[in-house]
């Protein structure tokens, strides 16, 4: 009697135990699909990744045949071609415009390996001696803001500089007027690009009077010149 209970003890238990390799198996199952999902998540990023680069590449080769106007809101939203060297997008830009609106003897380009000055002369930007904007200048102004606009985000800082000429007039009243129209011009500037999308935060303010003259203020000639609001961006590479 005890060992026919033994044989069927037995018998259930092998009978059992088919249920643990089921459940064996069901995990492994579990598993492979699991690290199949994965590998398939993983594709699809790399393909994404493709794509996107793929689509940078015909983006650049494409605004290298017309007019780079840029839409960014002073995030640097060009190329990464222009990002790369945004004071020769900046020059390459602005000197098309200058030679195509014959603006030479109103603006001129100062570039250095780290920076680039746009000199804004008198007779562009204002009306006598005043921080009044002459009607012609705004549309200079505004190709300026569009085109630093496009690698703001590469651009380390950008400094506004008033200048006037030296009239010969150094007595106190003649020298705090000369300090005070070179800044409050600078700052009409600063103002313009700020309200043009340009960030303030990479800006400052620099008022020189007649003290950084870039020409003779013997000739009439020599003291336009020496009129001028310069922009100066640098990129943060020295």
């Amino acid at each position: 009697m005890r060992k026919r209970r033994a044989d069927e003890e037995e018998k259930s238990g092998n009978g059992e135990r088919w249920l643990l390799t089921y459940s064996d198996l069901i995990t492994l199952l579990l598993a492979l699909f699991i690290i199949m999902y994965g590998m398939s998540t993983e594709n699809a990023s790399k393909v994404q990744a493709v794509s996107t680069a793929l689509s940078e590449a015909f983006n650049s080769t494409g605004a290298g045949t017309g007019d780079s106007t840029g839409t960014g809101k002073g995030g640097g939203g060009g190329t990464s071609l222009e990002n790369a060297d945004p004071l020769g997008t900046i020059y390459k830009q602005l000197n098309g415009y200058i030679e195509q609106n014959d603006l030479e003897d109103n603006v001129d380009l100062v570039k250095s390996d780290h920076a680039i000055s746009i000199r804004l002369k008198d007779k562009l930007l204002f009306l006598g001696d005043s921080t009044v904007l002459k009607p012609g200048s705004e549309d200079t102004l505004k190709k300026v803001c569009q085109v630093v606009d496009q690698v703001y985000g590469n651009v380390q800082h950008l400094t506004i500089t008033g200048n006037t000429a030296d009239l010969g007039n150094h007595d106190p009243e003649n020298e705090a007027d000369s300090w005070q129209l070179s800044v409050d011009r600078a700052v009409t500037i600063l103002d313009f690009l700020t309200a043009n999308g340009l960030g303030p935060e990479k800006m400052s303010l620099v008022d020189l009077s007649h003290y950084n003259p870039v020409a003779g203020n013997d000739t009439e000639e020599g003291r336009a010149a020496n009129r001028r609001v310069e922009i100066t961006i640098t990129d943060g590479a020295n």
